[in-house]
């Protein structure tokens, strides 16, 4: 599994991490307390939760930011956080994101949390990390966002042009959310917490979707599978779109919001429902991980005529293509809202967002069937292409290769669903999978000796 390193820790890093190890469980004290780093402070909530800001001097982009405090969180917990939707206002030089993960190293406890950068123009960069147990981060995110400024603007020693503290995120102008309550349903390998008057309209395979009373829709973990692209000549004998149970067709590589709404309409025309009117507002590439070509967060209106009227949606939004392959997949994560409702639900909605979590053990076993009929599908391929051309022996060894490829793939989403990577002591020529804290002091103690592989370096017959 391909992963991010950082070199040495910086001076405000190792503050930082300072920082997040003086933090303990217990709550109640109600000071903010300088650090050895006089721009860097924690405050307690006498309500629960823990915050930490301050400035970063050292960092330069969005995300350098991110990927420092993440990393530092990661190592405070002992848990690599699972971290939702980026997003921001727009104006605005902040960006948040939420995220989730499991206390390792205090007891197994889950912990939901905000983390915000900020890149104002004339200043230095600054970041905030806000978070609590998950079943009360619902209820006290909006006091810590309100603490958490008056502590900014009072540390502020001079103000900045235009967007200079925190109050300029999406969340710090935001008014509390509803009480949420955990619900789950269908194969049960996904919760969320969901406020009085929504409903689950489906869990499967770790993907949900909820609707709330006043027409909001929250849509999380989605994949659309087996899309059929219609420049692939094995798919020369795929119908075309539209009519109950067709399959999905559209092109891979091009515009991803486009290819968003041609698919979306698609699932829609399966479903009986009318087309939505779509308008993109905004766009911006995201981070993709190792299985994705491409991600991006579009912020857009939409009409989907159902007596609602027009909606403000945000959705992220990636692309996998597997090599050699005539089908891709999307990954959808988003909501909407009716534009009447969507300012006032947004706190609620990215309450609903962040308390979203997979069950593992579930998607572990679904996912071998799913590989299973990957498997058949492409032995079905296999012989589509042998009846067109029986002597092709070039054709079957490209198709050998394609499931070479498939079980390579197999094998390092393997590792990311075990927290495992790849490794090599090229000093005893050994090779083998062990845990990613493990590869990561072992490539830090001697890079030159051990390196983590990328899954197109994995060898067939010893790595998988």
């Amino acid at each position: 599994m391909n992963r991010v390193r950082t070199p040495s820790l910086t001076n405000h890093v190792i503050a930082v991490l300072l920082l997040l190890g003086a933090l303990s469980p217990a709550c109640g004290r109600t000071n903010a307390k300088a650090s050895s780093d006089d721009t860097l402070k924690i405050i307690d909530n006498p309500g629960g939760g823990q915050m930490v800001f301050g400035t970063l001097p050292g960092e330069s982009s969005f995300g350098g930011g991110m990927a420092t405090m993440l990393r530092n969180i990661h190592g405070h917990f002992g848990d690599r956080p699972q971290v939702g939707k980026f997003f921001q206002a727009r104006g605005s030089d902040s960006v948040a994101a939420f995220f989730t993960l499991i206390a390792k190293n205090q007891g197994g406890r889950p912990i939901a949390g905000l983390l915000i950068v900020s890149m104002p123009q004339g200043s230095k960069p600054a970041a905030a990390v806000l978070y609590d147990d998950a079943a009360r981060f619902p209820r006290t995110q909006a006091a810590m966002m309100q603490k958490l400024n008056e502590a900014w603007h009072s540390a502020a020693r001079r103000p900045a042009p235009g967007n200079t503290d925190l109050a300029s995120t999406p969340v710090a102008r935001q008014t509390a959310s509803q009480p949420l309550r955990m619900a789950t349903a269908g194969d049960r390998s996904a919760t969320v917490g969901l406020p009085a008057g929504w409903q689950l309209t489906g869990v499967s395979g770790g993907q949900l979707s909820a609707v709330g009373p006043k027409g909001e829709m929250v849509y999380l973990g989605i994949i659309h599978q087996q899309i059929h692209d219609p420049r692939s000549r094995q798919n020369l004998g795929v119908p075309t779109m539209g009519g109950r149970g067709r399959p999905l067709v559209c092109s891979s590589g091009g515009d991803l919001f486009s290819a968003y709404v041609s698919v979306s309409n698609q699932v829609r025309q399966n479903r009986q429902l009318p087309v939505g009117t779509f308008k993109l507002l905004s766009s911006q590439d995201l981070p993709r991980t190792q299985f994705e070509q491409q991600v991006i967060q579009a912020m857009y209106e939409v009409d989907l005529h159902d007596g609602m009227g027009p909606r403000k949606g945000s959705a992220r939004i990636g692309a996998m293509a597997p090599r050699g392959q005539p089908t891709w997949a999307m990954t959808v994560s988003g909501s909407n809202a009716p534009k009447a409702v969507a300012e006032a639900e947004a706190p609620t909605i990215l309450a609903v967002i962040h308390s979203y979590s997979q069950d593992a053990r579930v998607i572990a076993g679904e996912t071998r069937d799913v590989i299973g009929r990957i498997h058949a599908d492409a032995k079905a391929a296999q012989i589509r292409a042998d009846a067109q051309s029986a002597a092709n022996s070039a054709h079957n060894r490209a198709f050998d290769a394609h499931m070479d490829d498939i079980s390579r793939h197999s094998k390092s989403f393997q590792n990311y669903q075990f927290d495992r990577s790849q490794i090599q002591d090229n000093d005893l020529n050994a090779r083998g999978a062990i845990s990613n804290s493990t590869a990561d002091a072992l490539v830090r103690s001697d890079p030159n000796r051990y390196k983590i592989l990328p899954t197109q370096d994995f060898l067939k017959g010893v790595d998988y």
